[in-house]
């Protein structure tokens, strides 16, 4: 039979914010790319801001790139936690919070910087979730949980 303790449920819900947090990131991405092109036919051989609109969405640029790929980035961190195969290096371990404290810390940051200002009622249904997972990750340690309890996933 299962265990089922508040650190396995806290965990189960923080996966589950983190996880619709990877595809708010994934719909406003797909939703900025529908309006972009790569011009070639009416751009010169050597023209300044003919593919602006590629630009505005793969950019270095620190305010393009933060603001486009905000909660992909928050998406991804918060659901390898407990996915082992999603973090990319091991600089991930370093930004992955280990304990419920530090846990609900991320789940703030990631509804204040990565849920509400994006896709319209959805950012805000994932923001509240989000938010929602921060209070149980308080809750779990007030209740004497320490590190994070892992989820057993297959990906």
């Amino acid at each position: 039979m299962a265990n089922c303790d508040v650190g396995v449920i806290t965990s189960c819900l923080c996966f589950l914010a983190s996880f619709c947090t990877l595809v708010l990131g994934v719909a406003y991405l797909i939703l900025k790319l529908e309006r972009v092109t790569v011009r070639f036919d009416r751009c010169g051989a050597i023209e300044a801001d003919c593919n602006a609109g590629w630009r505005s969405v793969f950019s270095l640029a620190p305010d393009v790139l933060f603001t486009i790929w905000t909660p992909l980035v928050l998406g991804l961190l918060g659901a390898s936690v407990h996915a082992y195969s999603l973090p990319l290096n091991h600089f991930f371990t370093w930004l992955l919070p280990t304990n419920y404290v530090q846990y609900a810390f991320f789940q703030l940051a990631t509804a204040l910087f990565g849920n509400f200002g994006y896709c319209g009622k959805l950012g805000v249904f994932v923001g509240a979730l989000s938010v929602l997972s921060c209070v149980v990750c308080v809750i779990a340690r007030l209740m004497g949980e320490g590190g994070i309890k892992m989820l057993q996933t297959k990906w």
